[in-house]
């Protein structure tokens, strides 16, 4: 009885990836048990029906608005659940009780950002009020911005200078209209969509 050869060349190739499946069943196994080991977890229940890559984002796309979609969500899941858009965990607060705890006794964990390469230089080393963390310095910021700059007076005060950039900006497409006016058709549809924009 003659032996086959090319069963015997591919058993270890088969005993590893065997040991390695066996390996990786057994990590499961174990990440699973100590995670139900930990006791209840104090993050909020999950929505169910997430996908892997795009979590909840394909429940968002149908010809209801999100804001149905996420009030069906509600009555079923409770006043406060997580859903996954993309892969990052987003928290949905549906009940005023909810909305107040968040935002008067626990402001501070939701008043940080997310931090990231692109939000650091972007944001010239969290410096700019859109991009920096919560801090004594996020706080003068916010202070300079509403009081400084976005206030009504402050808005009265500049008022006449937002004026003459819109003036400034309607003359300069009017002008550039009247050189393209004996262009073709496709110049002109160019100026009506720079106008436009």
């Amino acid at each position: 009885m003659s032996s086959n050869p090319s069963i015997i060349e591919n058993l270890p190739f088969q005993s590893t990836t065997f040991t390695i499946l066996a390996l990786l069943l057994f990590l499961y196994t174990l990440s699973v048990i100590t995670r139900n080991r930990k006791g209840p977890s104090k993050s909020p229940l999950e929505a169910g029906g997430a996908w892997p890559l795009i979590g909840h984002l394909h429940l968002f796309g149908g010809s209801q608005p999100p804001h149905v979609t996420l009030g069906e969500m509600a009555k079923k899941y409770g006043p406060i659940f997580a859903i996954r858009l993309g892969v990052h965990k987003t928290l949905v607060v549906s009940s005023k009780e909810m909305a107040k705890e968040c935002f008067t006794i626990n402001d501070k964990a939701f008043a940080s950002r997310p931090t990231g390469i692109a939000f650091e230089v972007l944001g010239y080393n969290f410096s700019m009020i859109g991009f920096c963390r919560y801090s004594a310095y996020w706080r003068y910021v916010r202070k300079l911005a509403t009081l400084g700059i976005l206030s009504t007076n402050q808005t009265e005060i500049l008022k006449h200078i937002m004026e003459s950039e819109v003036k400034i900006a309607m003359k300069a497409s009017y002008d550039l209209w009247l050189l393209k006016k004996t262009c073709s058709e496709k110049s002109k549809q160019l100026v009506a969509t720079f106008v436009d924009n």
